[in-house]
């Protein structure tokens, strides 16, 4: 691979974008599109179906680490290759669903092939071809995921027009067209091809192809600045990887809840599917907002301060939401939850990386999702279950808004850690 006139990083930036787009307006916002749909196909309740939800955070939080582990050691295109071709068939198979067990069973085939293929993946290798522009670059690359809610209009005329079955399947053959090539995209690291994350040049000179990876990489440690690498049992000693593993999984609680019962939720205060879509539409949209503002901003400021207005919002956000009573409510809504909602997505993997380095990310990163994968195997469920047992969504809404403040004292507390090697004194805060 030839350095060229751009970073290699911001093709890899570019097309994970891509994917975040599909994958995004397709399950993880559209998916909402087949909620009512596929229920009174089968006549099961809200707890049942939000049940598939939660069993696909339990599986994400499984295979995180396992994934993250898998990454540091075989890199992005295995994995990524592997994960999109089996959530194609998992779609494929979703569509032929006769059952309530085969419908989890086939919903976990598409979870397993996302978790091993999508956002952890994309996150992790960005993370190691960027250090100064870190932020900058994770939250280019989750902007995929943002304007991927104006596919969830498609995806609700679609089902109108063609029924869930039919989409479902066209949606599992999409994905193989798209997903693939961009698996084949991914590299590991910039150091195996001679370059330097960032793009920056080492001082030393010398040819950076593929092959004289090996030659040219004492020049590339020489420019490389110093950067802290923990190692998986270091970083589960510090209070800080425990604090932001907290303070996330306090944060999804909500917006997990938000995120599957959106459109359910307004159907119940009679407004219409149309708009419930245009709703998360708007909300993906606007959450570019806070995923490119939060994301300029964490290269420059403390990303738990930053972290604390994005609670802050999600607080108002989901308490607007509590009270919404005509479609025009929808506006402040989106207002004040969408920034809150997009901002702290790509300041999770920016601070694993600036408290805990490149070399064991992907590990680092995935045990941490696992334990913010508590979070988001309550929220839907509660959400469900206190809509079926009250008869509405508020009084869930109502408790999960003000979970959020209980994460503002957690994430201050988690402070920078210090790792000293060698003849030093270790101190891991």
């Amino acid at each position: 691979m030839k350095k060229g006139r751009i970073f290699y990083g911001w093709w890899i930036v570019s097309a994970c974008a891509t994917l975040n787009f599909y994958i995004g307006g397709v399950f993880f916002y559209g998916y909402q599109a087949f909620f009512d749909p596929i229920k009174d196909t089968f006549g099961w309740s809200r707890t049942a179906m939000s049940f598939a939800h939660t069993l696909q955070r339990f599986e994400g939080g499984i295979a995180a680490p396992i994934v993250g582990f898998l990454f540091d050691r075989v890199g992005p295109r295995k994995l990524m290759l592997f994960g999109v071709t089996v959530a194609g068939l998992g779609f494929i198979l979703l569509s032929k669903s006769s059952s309530l067990w085969t419908y989890y069973l086939y919903f976990m085939v598409v979870s397993i092939g996302f978790s091993t293929g999508s956002a952890a993946v994309a996150m992790a290798t960005i993370a190691n071809w960027f250090i100064k522009k870190r932020t900058r670059a994770l939250a280019l690359m989750l902007t995929g995921f943002g304007l991927s809610g104006a596919l969830v209009p498609v995806m609700v005329w679609l089902i109108d027009q063609s029924g869930w079955r039919d989409t479902m399947f066209f949606m599992g053959i999409v994905l193989w067209l798209i997903g693939i090539p961009i698996a084949l995209l991914m590299r590991h690291r910039p150091e195996q091809y001679g370059l330097l994350p960032d793009g920056e040049t080492p001082q030393a000179e010398g040819s950076a192809t593929e092959e004289s990876s090996t030659i040219a990489k004492p020049a590339v440690e020489e420019a490389r600045a110093p950067e802290v690498d923990f190692t998986v049992k270091e970083a589960l000693r510090t209070r800080a990887f425990w604090f932001i593993s907290l303070t996330y999984s306090i944060q999804v609680l909500a917006s997990s809840a938000v995120f599957v019962h959106l459109i359910t939720y307004l159907t119940t205060l009679d407004i219409s599917r149309s708009i419930g879509a245009l709703a998360v539409m708007g909300m993906t949209l606007t959450s570019l907002v806070g995923r490119l503002g939060f994301g300029w901003l964490g290269d420059i400021r403390d990303k738990r301060h930053l972290l604390v207005v994005t609670l802050s919002l999600q607080c108002i956000g989901v308490l607007i939401l509590a009270n919404i009573t005509n479609p025009w409510h929808l506006i402040p809504f989106l207002i004040a939850y969408s920034p809150a909602y997009g901002g702290p997505i790509p300041l999770r993997p920016a601070i694993i990386g600036e408290y805990f380095g490149r070399t064991s990310f992907g590990a680092i990163q995935g045990i941490m999702m696992t334990v913010t994968v508590i979070g988001g195997l309550i929220g839907p469920i509660f959400a469900g279950w206190m809509c079926d047992v009250t008869g509405s969504y508020r009084l869930a809404f109502w408790i999960l808004a003000f979970t959020s403040l209980a994460a503002i004292p957690v994430i201050l507390a988690a402070k920078r850690p210090i790792l000293k090697r060698g003849d030093q004194t270790v101190n891991l805060r």
